[in-house]
């Protein structure tokens, strides 16, 4: 359940700045923790990409390549028990608003390929010291950058 919560913060931060910029460490240390494959405390490239597969993976339930409104509103479950009911209902609606912005085509439905703009270039972002891997500290930057040029 966790990586799926992960990709939730992680898209709802992208959409709100000011809501994430509080828990920003947090989100960093659960990153780390789903996405660090080889448990060094630093995030490699190849290890961001396949967190952000997975993530995908995760949210298209039917996996048919696309994220649906439905797909998020099975979500509701999942996410009562990390925030409340009260909380992953209102969780559903805003991941809803922030993955539908992403919908490039209209088509009311999420690709992989508008899913993955997303996250295109947010890495070279974080890195700050440019070293090829991402450190808490620069994780703790995701809320911040993504919304920043």
């Amino acid at each position: 359940m966790k990586p799926l919560f992960i990709t939730v913060l992680f898209v709802f931060s992208a959409h709100t700045l000011h809501a994430a910029v509080p828990g920003a460490e947090a989100l960093a240390k659960l990153i780390t923790h789903e996405f660090d494959t080889n448990a060094d405390g630093l995030l490699d490239q190849g290890e961001w990409q396949g967190g952000i597969a997975r993530s995908f993976d995760q949210l298209d339930k039917n996996h048919d390549g696309t994220i649906k409104p439905d797909e998020v509103d099975a979500l509701s479950g999942d996410l009562a028990e990390e925030a409340g009911e009260i909380g992953g209902t209102i969780l559903v609606v805003l991941i809803k608003q922030a993955l539908l912005t992403l919908d490039q085509d209209g088509d009311k439905a999420v690709s992989r390929k508008e899913f993955d703009a997303l996250t295109e270039g947010i890495f070279t972002k974080l890195d700050a010291d440019k070293n090829g891997s991402l450190t808490l500290a620069e994780l703790s930057d995701l809320p911040v950058k993504m919304v920043t040029k």
